[in-house]
Formats: structure tokens, C-alpha cells, sequence
């Protein structure tokens, strides 16, 4: 009788950590279109960027904060160019602890609301520039700054909970020079989500091409158990002048792909 006990009890231990398992995967695939799913899982990512002006996002994971995404897209004037990007990324925690040199065992939200807050970690973050065709130093300088449009250095505040704080930053461009942003963050148990929203001018070359609040980029993580599940957005409108196309496309895009290697390097 007592080993008939004991071999249900290891039974129930199973099939609870099986339940649990399968949760946590549902978590993820409940999270993405269907139609990305399999993409997703195979190659870690699926990207895609439109021209057309669409307020539509096709990528969106459905969570506590989507809304605040949709409805803080970029109004795009008919005479402009607009650009959207979208990119879903999937990464297992096991890999990134194997490839680092921490000794925890878990990663957590709040691990990734740290990454996500320390802007000075991003100075000498490289980049593939599509137009000389060579790896380059994005950022030559990226830190927290004391007000908007200050270039006045402080440490990065990135510990605590970050529901709910509003900070700036300066980052040094390689293409396009010294631009600020407005940080805008939330968190719950298991997302956390960050606005980077510029406060000044973006230039092109000589063209004034992107004007205070006509760009954002969000950085959604969603802690799904066994994954971490990203989400990177620029929605952007830009003044409209020749070669307007290439150059945002290009520059949006290789930034955005930038952003994701950062963001995962940062566990090794």
C-alpha cells in the first residue's frame, strides 16, 4: 500500500511539472498572432516594417500595456514619410544563463527592468552600417541625463521597481548626432515596458528630417516562464524630402536589430 502511495505521489509531482511546463508554453504561444508563432520558435525572430501610414500593429503582443502602445503611435501627417517597424524576439533563459558569467539561476523582470534602464550600457553598442558596409559604434556617447534636453550626466536609476518613472537620456548618434529622449517605463510581475520618446530634432545630412514627439521606440519584455518574449517598435514621421525612403529604412532597421543583440548581451 505504501509504495502504491509512493508512486502516485511521484506520479502527481510529474504531471504537475508537466502542467506547469505547458503553462508557461502556452504563455508564450497565447501571446503571439498565430501566424508569426512558428516563425518565432524556428528562427528567434520575425520582423517586418511598412511606409504606408497603417496606425495598425500587426506584432503586438496582447498584454496589460499594449494599449498604451497603440495608442501612443505617432500621428503621421499625409505630406510626411512615415515608417513603422515591428519585430518579435524569442530567447530561452537557459541560454542566456549558460552564456553568462552570473551565478543565478533564474532571470527575472526585474533583472530585465534593470538591463532596460541602464542607457549608459549602450555607449559602444555596435551596429551593421548597410551604406559602408562594415560593423560601427552606434552610440559614442549614451547616458541618463539630469532634464529634458540637458546634457548633463547622472548615474543610470535603474534599481527598484520601474512602474512609473520618467527619466531622459542623451545618445551620441553615429548618423544622425547628439539627440535626447523621454523614458517612460512600466512594470508588473512579468512585463515591463519602455517609451523612448525624442524631445528634440533629428537630422538627415543637412535636412531636419524628425521634430520633437514624432518618434518613439518601445521595448516590451514579457517574462513567460522558461522565455523571455521581446517586442521593439520605432513608429516614426519624417519630413519628406529625396532619398527619405532609403536612408529611414535602412537606418531604422540595422537600430532596431542593434537593440535586440544589446538587450540579450547584456545577460551574458
Amino acid at each position: 500500500m505504501k509504495k502504491n502511495y509512493k508512486n502516485f505521489f511521484i506520479f502527481g509531482l510529474l504531471l504537475t511539472g508537466f502542467s506547469f511546463v505547458h503553462a508557461q508554453s502556452d504563455m508564450l504561444k497565447n501571446l503571439v498572432p498565430s501566424n508569426l508563432y512558428n516563425e518565432l520558435i524556428t528562427n528567434g525572430k520575425v520582423t517586418e516594417y511598412r511606409d504606408d501610414g497603417s496606425m495598425t500593429l500587426k506584432y503586438l503582443p496582447e498584454t496589460d500595456y499594449s494599449k498604451i502602445i497603440k495608442d501612443g503611435m505617432v500621428e503621421k501627417a499625409k505630406k510626411n514619410y512615415p515608417f513603422t517597424f515591428e519585430g518579435l524576439y524569442y530567447a530561452k533563459k537557459t541560454d542566456l544563463l549558460n552564456n553568462s558569467n552570473a551565478k543565478d539561476s533564474d532571470l527575472t523582470i526585474d533583472d530585465v527592468s534593470r538591463v532596460c534602464r541602464s542607457v549608459s550600457k549602450m555607449q559602444g553598442m555596435t551596429y551593421y552600417s548597410t551604406t559602408k558596409k562594415k560593423v560601427r559604434v552606434l552610440y559614442d556617447k549614451a547616458y541618463m541625463v539630469k532634464a529634458e534636453n540637458s546634457n548633463e550626466k547622472i548615474e543610470d536609476q535603474n534599481t527598484g521597481n520601474a512602474d512609473g518613472q520618467i527619466s531622459y537620456c542623451m545618445q551620441d548618434d553615429a548618423s544622425f548626432g547628439v539627440n535626447h529622449y523621454k523614458l517612460t517605463y512600466y512594470q508588473n510581475e512579468n512585463t515591463l515596458l519602455c517609451e523612448f520618446c525624442i524631445t528634440d530634432t533629428m537630422g538627415l545630412g543637412p535636412f531636419k528630417a524628425i521634430y520633437p514627439d514624432k518618434m518613439k521606440i518601445y521595448i516590451l519584455v514579457v517574462d513567460c516562464g522558461e522565455d523571455l518574449l521581446l517586442y521593439l517598435c520605432t513608429d516614426l514621421d519624417s519630413v519628406k524630402f529625396p532619398g527619405i525612403k532609403n536612408q529611414i529604412t535602412d537606418s531604422m532597421t540595422t537600430r532596431m536589430d542593434a537593440v535586440y543583440e544589446w538587450f540579450y548581451k547584456q545577460f551574458y
